[in-house]
């Protein structure tokens, strides 16, 4: 599901292949911890539906180059950015607050293209 997703969103064949193999992964914190760039962000959705699938997976695709890893935390639940179905399970609605984390060498990039989808609602 994560792969057709993203593919239907317009991913390359890289990132639909990351789709696929990332569904439900677990982070490889080994790698994480390497990474000394850190970033963090708290974003409020004000689109009318939230992190459905369509703004999930523009979210994963947009950070899918993004040399960063990207956390995204709604309450005790946190996900993969990259993650489209990983993304849709937060159940995140108009009005609720994201944390954001990325770590490597390009997480302030990360965080800003972030930033970008949410203030413009997604293009929605």
């Amino acid at each position: 599901i994560a792969a057709a997703v993203a593919a239907q969103g317009g991913a390359d064949r890289t990132a639909v292949v990351y789709a696929a193999a990332s569904a439900g992964a677990a982070p490889d914190l080994a790698e994480a911890a390497e990474s000394p760039a850190e970033e963090t962000a708290e974003l409020t959705l004000r689109n009318d539906v939230g992190l459905h699938a369509r703004p999930a997976a523009l979210l994963a695709r947009t950070l899918a180059d993004v040399d960063a890893e990207v956390r995204v935390r709604l309450g005790d639940s946190e996900v993969d950015a990259r993650s489209v179905l990983g993304l849709m399970s937060l159940g995140a609605r108009q009005g609720d607050t994201l944390h954001l984390d990325a770590r490597g060498a390009q997480a302030a990039e990360a965080i800003r293209r972030a930033k970008e989808l949410v203030e413009t609602n997604f293009g929605e």
